[in-house]
């Protein structure tokens, strides 16, 4: 059985209609007319993010599709890089989905249905929710605003206005990444992700840092080119390096549970 966009689709739409902050810290900002060098605005990305390693998070999930627009609730637990839980309320706070993934396996549960689906965490099972084209560290990565997703240093820094743009390349000089980082603040506000041959795979656009949590964005757009897709996340409550068990992490299994294996 493969497991798509479809999944996603058909239970947002079941949902359509349906409708803790943290203290500021100063921000060290940049002295005026002062431009930073790759490696400085790097570092100061990494020091904003500080040492994240899991988050827990409450909000709405949009998705934009050529199939459907649909919209709805959802509480998000991950631990970084790999594991995810996501839950799709109805309006009565009712679970209507549970998707589950360390990286290794795959579990969906259909609460209604009382069905459990099971089975590798290939991109096809993956899609159920993270949209094709994105690997789970990234996904888990934009989630949280932790970025560049590139390691090591930018091969080159421009800058357009008031925002600076960094971009990192393969081995064979082609483009993998550009980011763009307001230049005030120093805080990651789009980024695109390219494969062979500088194929745009997919975007993301951040926004409404400080609003739900310290240097982390409340509004996140990501974006896939095939195929084309956005999923809108929208936090009204997020807690990084939350405390989570197992059992927080792990998808309920009913009294009678009819589980099916996925194909691997």
């Amino acid at each position: 059985m493969k497991i798509r966009w479809l999944i996603l689709v058909l239970v947002i739409v079941a949902l359509a209609g349906c409708r803790g902050g943290f203290l500021h810290r100063p921000k060290a900002l940049p002295a005026a007319g002062v431009k930073l060098s790759p490696e400085q605005v790097v570092s100061q990305l990494k020091a904003r993010q500080g040492q994240l390693t899991s988050f827990a998070a409450r909000g709405r999930v949009t998705l934009v599709s050529p199939e459907q627009n649909a919209t709805g609730t959802a509480i998000l637990k991950g631990k970084l890089p790999e594991t995810l839980r996501v839950d799709l309320k109805d309006p009565l706070g009712r679970s209507v989905l549970s998707f589950y993934t360390d990286g290794q396996q795959v579990e969906i549960l259909f609460p209604r249905e009382n069905k459990l689906l099971t089975g590798p965490a290939t991109p096809t099972n993956l899609a159920a929710f993270i949209p094709a084209g994105v690997k789970l560290p990234q996904a888990l990565r934009l989630m949280v605003g932790d970025l560049p997703l590139s390691q090591g240093k930018p091969a080159r820094l421009n800058q357009e206005s008031d925002m600076y743009v960094l971009e990192w390349q393969t081995p064979d000089g082609s483009l993998q990444e550009r980011l763009w980082v307001s230049a005030g603040l120093v805080q990651p506000v789009k980024d695109e992700w390219y494969g062979p041959g500088g194929q745009l795979i997919f975007s993301a656009e951040l926004s409404d840092y400080d609003k739900v949590a310290i240097d982390r964005p409340a509004h996140i757009k990501l974006a896939t080119t095939k195929p084309q897709v956005e999923l809108l996340l929208t936090y009204k409550d997020f807690t990084p390096n939350a405390t989570l068990t197992p059992a927080d992490l792990a998808v309920p299994k009913p009294p009678g549970v009819v589980v099916q294996r996925l194909q691997p």
